[in-house]
């Protein structure tokens, strides 16, 4: 019998091994890319962009600045042509009582931290949620394939819809950053047994991501798509269909005051 020589051996080891540091290797580069998101949102950059949103059969642009209290956002046009003098004055009074308003600042600084926190907590997850399985390049993006990790239990709501989702993750190989995320909801997700509240299956998320300057990065565009019932409290009706562009920075001590007076003399 003819017996393998050291190369076969090597070969036969190699073929063995591979999967399991493959698959680790995978692992490894979504969590340098979730910890290099983590890393440039602990810098709180803040940002002006203008920003297309489709909501109830209509398209609205807007002029959004980021604030330490959070994004203020201003009207330019609905449906491509001015806002009526209706739709101005409303405008107008939303940002006058952002600025005259305490309460007003604190919800929407409220509201940012608590967004900040879920997407961080999310960040910090993704690597163990899922299995990772390569399908190859684009450019310089690496193409990844996720769905859930049975071995993975998850905490919050949100964790439970995330880990009900399968999709695709591409991954940009110089800055180790996510550029692109889709997934679709696989199944339903019920909550106390379905007697708190569920959400349908079929529902969808797809973000794009842009590389502004070296290790900055920007969300392009968003997209949600998600239908349910909370039974005890309202029904989820999460829909967003957003476009950013045009991104500059603002000073990193920008406050609501300052950008809605700076946005205002436009």
């Amino acid at each position: 019998m003819k017996r393998s020589g050291p190369t076969s051996m090597i070969a036969l080891c190699l073929l063995l091994v591979l999967p399991q540091l493959w698959a680790q290797t995978t692992k490894e580069l979504v969590a340098d890319a979730c910890n290099s998101e983590r890393h440039q949102r602990q810098q709180k950059a803040l940002w002006a962009s203008h920003v297309e949103r489709r909501a109830g059969g209509h398209v609205y642009r807007e002029e959004e600045i980021e604030t330490l209290e959070g994004p203020v956002r201003r009207l330019l046009a609905v449906d491509g042509h001015e806002p009526s003098p209706a739709e101005r004055k409303q405008d107008d009074d939303r940002l006058r009582n952002l600025m005259q308003n305490p309460k007003a600042r604190l919800t929407l600084k409220k509201n940012r931290e608590t967004d900040e926190k879920k997407f961080d907590d999310l960040l910090r997850v993704i690597q163990d949620a899922f299995l990772f399985e390569d399908e190859g390049r684009q450019g310089g993006l690496e193409k990844l394939a996720f769905r859930p990790n049975p071995g993975y239990s998850p905490v919050t709501y949100e964790e439970t819809v995330l880990h009900a989702m399968s999709g695709v993750i591409l991954i940009d190989l110089q800055d180790k950053r996510l550029a692109h995320i889709s997934g679709t909801l696989t199944h339903e997700v019920s909550f106390g047994y379905g007697l708190i509240g569920h959400v349908n299956k079929g529902g969808t998320i797809e973000m794009n991501r842009t590389r502004l300057s070296s290790g900055r990065w920007k969300t392009s565009s968003s997209k949600i798509n998600f239908d349910g019932r909370f039974v005890f409290f309202k029904t989820i009706n999460k829909q967003l269909d957003e476009t950013r562009s045009n991104f500059e920075p603002v000073a990193p001590d920008m406050s609501v005051q300052r950008a809605v007076e700076q946005i205002s003399r436009k």
